[in-house]
């Protein structure tokens, strides 16, 4: 059932390349300068970070002057994806939502997507390898699935089936998201709840069934896999060796924790900057994350570091 579902997608790719697929990379910024747009409502300058010894390019976020919080982030065909939501109040946790296609590079952004109005916080991004198909996870409790060629050309995200919400279950969240190419692997951002857990799904289970199906919540019950998280956990993604990383961060902190994805067990833990939000893996074997830090939102916050970075797990501290 697995493979017929991720299947269906592959004429999408097929007959619709869009742009971002075809273009040639950009130029990186010289001498180690930011790529991307500089926030024009502040002068403040980047603070120093425990990962600055191995962040190898850094761009700033797409959409901060437009009032976007930089959320979800994957990495597919050679382009960065950013999941956002728009607010520049500390009190407004939902807003419009975008998705921004950002060159890796020069930090441009190239296109991009509106998402509906019932997503208002795009916490967690994840796409299949060929890029067919974007898995999207909010923070309203439901995971959600895009035709990825066909929403950058519509400007729009255009859905594959419904959305799957994820029943009242203090195990069950939706703050953030992986795909490890058979499995999605989710979860609920939790400040002190041990019952919050890690989650491995077949997503032929969450979006392949019939209109009916998908109208009933999910149940931990359906898990292939339910395994213990870390608090306050953020983002999530798979390095080259297969290995998930998790980040997890609040307004004061923020750590990088490697997992055993068959008991939860944290294998290696690393200290990273306050705000770090998603996690994903570059085509070079460099993992890439992104910063809330510093967005308008949160721009009181003592740590400013609004960034979309590359970094080298290898070098962390």
């Amino acid at each position: 059932m697995h493979r017929r579902f991720l299947a269906t997608l592959a004429m999408s790719w097929t007959l619709a390349v869009p742009a971002w697929a075809q273009s040639s990379p950009g130029v990186a910024p010289p001498g180690g300068a930011i790529g991307g747009e500089r926030p024009t409502y502040t002068e403040r300058a980047l603070t120093s970070t425990p990962m600055d010894g191995a962040i190898r390019q850094r761009h700033w976020a797409p959409g901060l002057n437009q009032g976007y919080v930089p959320q979800g982030l994957t990495f597919v065909r050679g382009t960065l994806f950013v999941g956002t939501y728009r607010s520049t109040e500390a009190q407004t946790n939902r807003g419009p939502a975008r998705i921004f296609a950002v060159d890796p590079n020069s930090g441009a952004v190239i296109g991009g997507f509106d998402l509906p109005a019932a997503i208002g916080h795009a916490d967690g991004l994840a796409a299949t390898p060929d890029g067919g198909l974007l898995f999207l996870a909010d923070n309203s409790r439901t995971l959600h699935a895009f035709d990825l060629p066909r929403s950058l050309q519509a400007g729009m995200a255009v859905a594959v089936g419904d959305p799957r919400s994820l029943e009242k279950d203090p195990a069950l969240g939706s703050n953030f998201l992986a795909f490890d190419g058979r499995l999605l692997w989710f979860g609920r951002y939790s400040r002190d709840d041990s019952a919050a857990r890690l989650i491995a799904a077949d997503p032929a289970v969450l979006f392949g069934g019939s209109s009916n199906n998908n109208a009933r919540p999910f149940r931990t019950a359906e898990a292939v896999r339910s395994l213990p998280l870390p608090f306050h956990a953020q983002g999530a993604t798979f390095d080259a060796a297969g290995a998930l990383w998790i980040s997890t961060s609040n307004g004061r902190m923020g750590k990088l924790h490697r997992i055993d994805t068959r008991t939860g067990a944290v294998l290696a833990q690393h200290d990273a900057m306050a705000g770090l939000e998603d996690l994903a893996r570059g085509s070079d074997g460099l993992l890439w994350a992104v910063g809330e830090a510093g967005s308008q939102r949160w721009n009181s916050w003592a740590t400013f570091f609004p960034l979309l970075f590359s970094f080298d797990p290898a070098l962390l501290k």
